[in-house]
């Protein structure tokens, strides 16, 4: 039987950077606001990287007792059920208050008043624009493919009986491995977003500062 690689899924999202400057503009309280209305999402998100990592570990246990030992599995299966349904719920409490956050931020507000800004500001801008709605895009797809793993693990597990058919694990260990690494993927990618999302709007601020002087 094959053994899942279940990719580390539990990788820590990084979080939005608050700026703290004497710049008046309002485009840095729009910005700012985003901030504030992520905090919460991020402690969930820590949360439920917790629960990954508890969730990987017991996941194995269950894999390595195998047919064999599969009475003996079944505590670990009970336990990783509840896991699965506590990181589900993390996860919607976190994607339920990004949305919110996203729906509060008034994106043509924004282009207008970087519409109103001049070269090096208006670029830095733009950029900043466009990371906001690719951070956005990306956590939406892995929201996706991480409740998609989650399914294909429920699967795998359900074939894990005292008759198995282990080309029907071997094939639904492959859609697991697969959903999973699709996720880790798209979480790298939202935190590299998010690292140069707080770089990009560092930058707009310092030029914002620098023109008021």
């Amino acid at each position: 039987m094959k053994k899942s690689l279940l990719a580390m899924l539990f990788m820590t999202s990084f979080g939005l950077a608050a700026c703290s400057n004497d710049s008046p503009a309002s485009l840095q309280q729009k910005l700012e606001q985003q901030v504030k209305g992520e905090e919460k999402a991020y402690t969930l998100a820590d949360q439920r990287a917790r629960k990954d990592e508890i969730s990987v570990n017991t996941y194995q246990a269950v894999l390595d007792a195998g047919a064999e030992e599969i009475k003996r599995a079944r505590n670990e299966r009970e336990e990783l059920e509840a896991l699965n349904v506590e990181r589900l719920s993390l996860l919607k409490q976190e994607e339920t208050l990004r949305k919110k956050t996203y729906a509060e931020l008034d994106l043509d507000d924004i282009k207008d008043a970087v519409n109103q800004l001049d070269g090096k500001a208006k670029l830095e801008g733009t950029t900043l624009l466009t990371l906001i709605k690719q951070r956005e895009q990306t956590f939406d797809t892995f929201v996706k493919t991480y409740r998609q793993s989650i399914a294909a693990e429920k699967k795998v597990l359900s074939r894990l009986t005292e008759k198995p058919d282990f080309v029907k694990i071997d094939e639904s260990t492959a859609d697991l491995n697969r959903l999973s690494r699709k996720a880790t993927a798209s979480l790298k990618k939202w935190n590299r977003l998010t690292v140069q999302y707080n770089q990009t709007k560092t930058r707009l601020y310092h030029l914002l500062d620098t023109s008021t002087q």
